[in-house]
């Protein structure tokens, strides 16, 4: 586990797009993956969110350095509240408890963090198994819209104990 700089961008844009397929293919086409891909994963994009001194990535790689998953968290102006912006982990990796890990890592960097925020889609179900056996509860809805594609969101939190 490792904290990201510019040069992973591209790697980590790869891993974002695999990972989209697998997750949303089901119901996003090729096109509107591609387009999702353009506004939320392209490196230059990464790299402009690496450089807020809010935000954090962590990635995760194998033995050999391959990256295997990322997690990028941002904390709102007074540090109360961490926003989980994406954890994902390639399909091979996944049920070996590398996101728990990644999850775990990213929040011990946020220790004065009171609340975890986060959204979800609604077509991903392993994701909001993942999210509810860690913890979150669904509190409210959102959407999003990137394109001609609306994404409907499930909004979720964790409060930290004190």
């Amino acid at each position: 586990f490792n904290a990201a700089t510019p040069s992973d961008a591209d790697d980590i844009a790869s891993l974002l797009g695999a990972s989209w397929v697998a997750t949303y293919g089901s119901f996003l086409t090729p096109d509107e993956l591609s387009a999702v891909a353009q506004e939320w994963h392209h490196p230059d994009g990464l790299r402009r969110q690496m450089s807020n001194p809010r935000v954090g990535f962590l990635l995760a790689r194998t033995d050999t350095g391959a990256l295997v998953g990322v997690t990028t968290l941002k904390r709102s102006d007074d540090g109360a509240t961490v926003s989980v912006l994406r954890l994902y982990v390639l399909p091979d990796y996944q049920g070996q408890g590398i996101g728990s890990q990644l999850l775990n890592r990213a929040l011990a960097a946020f220790p004065n963090a009171q609340r975890i925020e986060l959204q979800v889609a609604e077509g991903n179900p392993a994701g909001l198994s993942f999210w509810t056996k860690r913890g979150f509860r669904a509190c409210g809805h959102d959407e999003v819209r990137i394109g001609d594609i609306t994404l409907a969101l499930i909004s979720m939190e964790r409060t930290v104990a004190a």
